[in-house]
């Protein structure tokens, strides 16, 4: 078991599995005999299987294991509560992540609540017995909170994870500062999914500054968590439209990784691949495309001999890193190479959706968005439109069960999907998706006019442009009057209100 674990942290997730597995079946076989003796074992086994599974991308098969460790721990937990509730409380949080990444969200939701449920018995038995396992269940409910879009629960347990934390780190600094690093970045990401980003910036800032006091002190062992906050630092300040500082966290980062790959080429290969990812997305949206392009094709280059080795674990980065490569090409006017680009991320896509739906769909659809685009730059106009027409299914329906994280996303592709209908001559169809479109812009506009009123205004534009040619002259008069009030409040807005 302890072999399987340490040849997952080397990268050698084949054998560990495999070794994971002859744990297990040495364990069933030593239970048969003795199962009082051996249970305890047979659950530690399990558990690591699950983990190992989980890396594998094996989605079934780790739910089943996973189902079967907490189950012996439910059974050594009823014949001895003082001595295994702590045990079970642990491979409930331990497990809740694993569950979560291959898809299984509510179960992994109700694992971290329980295990958190269960710390909080402990600690109330014996005060403080189990703070730092309590923060870290936390700091696991509240990630699995958000993958469920339960994020107001999950932000309280983000901040509570980081109180504890804060006080832990307070009383033995050397061994709880680096938690503190990890638990501010999951505040972070948690105060940015409800808009609180200057809140969000805040505590990625302090992250930084903890994570450069210990790599000043300790740079071998804490380099890794400096550069963990600063990425974490770099996406709120990119939030906040800090570019500039946002390009250079990231920068730091892929320095400070490429110095960690010298030492450690296993370890942390991976991680600089998602650091160049994120360099090459700040330098695109900052236009320094030729930057964006070299660290986009580095970034591509060590995701392709990580598929080859573990393609359950890097597949998606690789798509990922396909579509910033897609947008360089495309701008640079490399059109047909962008297009062979996405396509791949797609194909890719549409694999990982066949396991994970909830968690790859808004990725296959973002991707079919931009091979409409390369399929309309390059004149295959029907084909275009097949693309934007799928990608609109999909967000209809993420949005249908998400309007608060999907109905942004799903507005400007109505209108694009309008405009592509009106010009294959779809004039009825045009013109209900335009109108479809022109409302879910006046409903995201009330909310946030600073953010919207621009899409409306061009959408509601569009939306004429089919009423007219509809002969629908009076509802597109009225509609464009509505651009120009729309117009006059932006212009207002602009001038601070004095307009």
């Amino acid at each position: 078991r302890r072999l399987a674990v340490d040849l997952s942290a080397a990268g050698e997730l084949r054998d560990a599995l495999a070794t994971a597995q002859e744990s297990v079946d040495l364990y069933r076989s030593l239970n048969e005999d003795q199962p009082s003796a051996y249970n305890t074992g047979l659950a530690e086994a399990l558990t690591t299987l699950a983990c190992r599974l989980s890396e594998s991308g094996r989605q079934s098969s780790t739910f089943v294991t996973a189902q079967q460790a907490i189950s012996v721990r439910r059974r050594l937990a009823q014949s001895d509560p003082a001595g295994q509730i702590p045990e079970l409380a642990a491979a409930l949080s331990s497990l809740a992540p694993r569950l979560r990444a291959v898809g299984y969200v509510d179960e992994g939701l109700d694992q971290a609540l329980e295990a958190v449920s269960l710390y909080r018995r402990l600690d109330k038995d014996e005060p403080g017995s189990c703070t730092s396992e309590l923060a870290r269940a936390l700091d696991v409910l509240a990630s699995c909170g958000a993958a469920v879009g339960r994020r107001e629960e999950a932000l309280e347990a983000a901040e509570e994870a980081a109180a504890l934390y804060r006080g832990l780190a307070r009383r033995t600094p050397a061994i709880y500062s680096p938690e503190v690093i990890g638990s501010l970045g999951t505040l972070a990401r948690r105060l940015s999914d409800v808009g609180r980003h200057h809140e969000a910036l805040a505590a990625t800032q302090e992250a930084v500054s903890v994570g450069r006091a210990l790599a000043h002190s300790a740079p071998d062992t804490h380099l890794p968590d400096l550069a963990g906050a600063l990425e974490a630092h770099a996406a709120c300040l990119r939030d906040a439209d800090r570019l500039d500082g946002a390009l250079a966290a990231a920068r730091e980062v892929v320095s400070i990784r490429r110095t960690l790959v010298q030492s450690s080429p296993t370890t942390y290969t991976p991680d600089l691949a998602g650091s160049l990812y994120i360099l090459a997305v700040g330098l695109y949206t900052a236009r320094q495309l030729h930057e964006s392009f070299t660290a986009a094709r580095e970034s591509i280059d060590i995701y392709r001999r990580l598929v080859r080795a573990n393609p359950a674990s890097y597949t998606a980065d690789l798509a990922r890193s396909l579509n910033i490569l897609t947008l360089n090409l495309n701008r640079a006017g490399r059109t047909h190479e962008a297009l062979a680009a996405v396509q791949e991320a797609v194909t890719i896509y549409r694999s990982l959706v066949q396991i994970d739906p909830a968690a790859y769909k808004p990725d296959l659809a973002a991707s079919l968005h931009n091979v409409a685009k390369c399929l309309g730059d390059t004149g295959h106009r029907s084909a275009a439109l097949a693309a934007i027409r799928e990608t609109a299914t999909i967000r209809r329906e993420l949005a249908g069960r998400d309007p608060a994280t999907h109905a942004p996303a799903l507005a400007p592709c109505l209108h694009r999907l309008a405009k592509r209908l009106a010009e294959a001559g779809h004039r009825n169809e045009a013109l209900e998706t335009a109108r479809e479109a022109a409302s879910l812009y006046r409903s995201l506009a009330r909310k946030r006019p600073e953010t919207f009123n621009q899409g409306l205004a061009d959408t509601l534009g569009t939306y004429a442009s089919i009423l007219q040619w509809s002969g629908k002259e009076a509802e597109a008069a009225r509609i464009r009057q509505e651009i120009k009030d729309v117009t006059l409040q932006m212009e207002i807005e602009a001038s601070g209100g004095s307009f």
